[in-house]
């Protein structure tokens, strides 16, 4: 269903009542409400009345298992399927699982979809386009810093920096050869979200190294399995990944890479804590993932610009 831009909205936004950051913590009653709406739609367009029983059953048994629960809420056996599902995105306490029971929805709906022998029709899908649309406005509306994409939900901390970074970093490392750096890219996003910021630590350089391991082995470049991000980066430079021009703007960038997203992965998960349980603030492992995709999209738009090379003759 279409989002209006009804009376109430425009006299926030005239009044400045919007939100101007995100929040995580907490979701509110009346997204959650639309939740409900969107959710509904998604199973009765998609699937309509028949399978749509079995999509709420699935969630409700997969969750559960998931979460060691008996039912998604409490006294959900008194419920229909389809109604626990409601009423657990409603009054769940905890803000992941409320977002959980979305993913869940979303995933196997693209899977559904994507699977050739469902033949899903046209206006199913697009139907599915549409709600998807309407769920992250949703949550950019209320403020609430998620977003779906990638079949997956992420945490978003800023949206200039999640569209013109991240979402252009994804977007690459979705084309064929990237695969294992695209998934690291969402296993940090998803430790992020989680708030495991040592691993999202990990996944980041891991994602960051292997893109530029992709690179090489495409282009005949020699490296060794242990070869560090510094390594790398400097065996992209020699190769001429980036044109000579730009050498003094990319010593810079080889600089911060060098002492950003492998330091400080080093220096705070990648060794020992001693006696001393070591913190991670989330805003630094904000800026290391959002640092990780520009460099992403700057190696991997670089690569796209080199010239073919020759193809070597025969002995």
């Amino acid at each position: 269903m279409a989002v209006l831009d009804i009376y109430s909205k425009r006299k926030k936004r005239l009044a400045g009542d919007v939100p101007d950051v995100y929040t995580y913590e907490k979701i509110p009653l009346p997204l959650r409400n639309q939740l409900v709406f969107i959710v509904d739609d998604i199973v009765y367009d998609v699937y309509g009345d028949v399978v749509g029983e079995d999509v709420y059953k699935y969630i409700c048994r997969s969750l559960s298992r998931e979460w060691g629960t008996a039912h998604l809420i409490k006294h959900g056996e008194v419920y229909d399927r389809d109604d626990e599902v409601r009423e657990a995105i409603r009054t769940v306490s905890e803000t992941d699982h409320c977002l959980d029971i979305i993913e869940v929805l979303m995933q196997i709906t693209q899977n559904y979809i994507d699977e050739p022998k469902n033949h899903v029709p046209a206006y199913r899908k697009q139907a599915f386009e549409r709600h998807t649309e309407e769920l992250n406005h949703r949550f950019k509306e209320h403020g609430i810093g998620y977003e779906y994409s990638n079949r997956q939900i992420i945490r978003i901390d800023s949206q200039l920096i999640h569209a013109e970074v991240v979402k252009p970093a994804l977007s690459l490392l979705s084309e064929p050869g990237f695969d294992g750096a695209h998934d690291e890219f969402l296993a940090a996003h998803e430790h992020f979200r989680h708030k495991r910021y040592k691993e999202a630590l990990n996944e980041a350089l891991k994602a960051f190294e292997s893109t530029i391991k992709v690179i090489a082995g495409i282009r005949g470049w020699t490296v060794n399995k242990g070869d560090t991000a510094n390594k790398l980066v400097k065996l992209a430079m020699d190769k001429g990944l980036i044109p000579s021009y730009y050498e003094c703007h990319i010593s810079a960038l080889t600089n911060l890479l060098s002492a950003g997203v492998p330091s400080i992965r080093n220096a705070e998960g990648g060794h020992g804590q001693g006696a001393v349980v070591k913190e991670i603030d989330p805003h630094v492992v904000a800026y290391t993932l959002h640092m990780t995709a520009s460099a992403i999209v700057l190696f991997v738009q670089s690569y796209k610009a080199l010239p073919e090379e020759p193809e070597k003759p025969n002995e």
